[in-house]
């Protein structure tokens, strides 16, 4: 049983990860996604920008990859901060620790409107983050396909299962419109 009296959160840039870090992430993910083969990288198809951890004392329980970029949205630019590989260690769900978690990260960043239209999640647990204000979105998605460092080009496609979107500014979200994610799926 997880005492939160001794959990930590931390909101990192990547680089400045320590190698620890780098390794307990690698962990974390390998064990949270048994399905994909992360090939002892401590990340899938890129590096996010920032990492929010969340440590039980020193050790690695949680965590949600960070990736900040302009896309547009019906042709106009929009800031987004996507949320990357949100893992907890298998052994503690159900203890709350990803509600604790989503929940940590959403208000910190809400004072950052100014600077964050929408956060930004692929899932195939839609119900769980609906309960954080999260809204599935259909959409035509276009993107840089990379796979295990390659870059395949772009691909096109439309999407209305597995997107989801939380406004944070007062930004309109336009619905089956054309997402431009001007880089890689995450």
């Amino acid at each position: 049983m997880i005492n939160y009296a001794d959990l930590s959160l931390e909101l990192i840039t990547e680089f400045q990860l320590s190698q620890e870090t780098k390794e307990q992430i690698a962990i974390l993910l390998h064990v949270a996604f048994p399905e994909e083969d992360f090939h002892g990288r401590h990340y899938f198809k890129q590096l996010p920008h920032s990492r929010f951890l969340l440590k039980d004392h020193t050790q690695l329980v949680g965590q949600i990859g960070l990736d900040f970029r302009v896309m547009t949205l019906n042709k106009q630019p929009i800031n987004v901060l996507g949320l990357i590989d949100f893992a907890i260690v298998p052994a503690l769900h159900h203890q709350g620790l990803g509600t604790f978690l989503l929940k940590s990260l959403i208000e910190q960043v809400s004072v950052l409107s100014d600077n964050i239209d929408f956060l930004l999640l692929s899932t195939d647990k839609p119900d769980f983050y609906e309960k954080f204000g999260f809204r599935l979105t259909s959409q035509y998605v276009k993107w840089l396909v990379t796979e295990e460092h390659v870059n395949y080009g772009m691909k096109e496609e439309h999407v209305g299962h597995c997107l989801m979107y939380k406004p944070l500014a007062n930004k309109e979200w336009v619905e089956n419109s054309v997402l431009e994610m001007m880089g890689y799926w995450y």
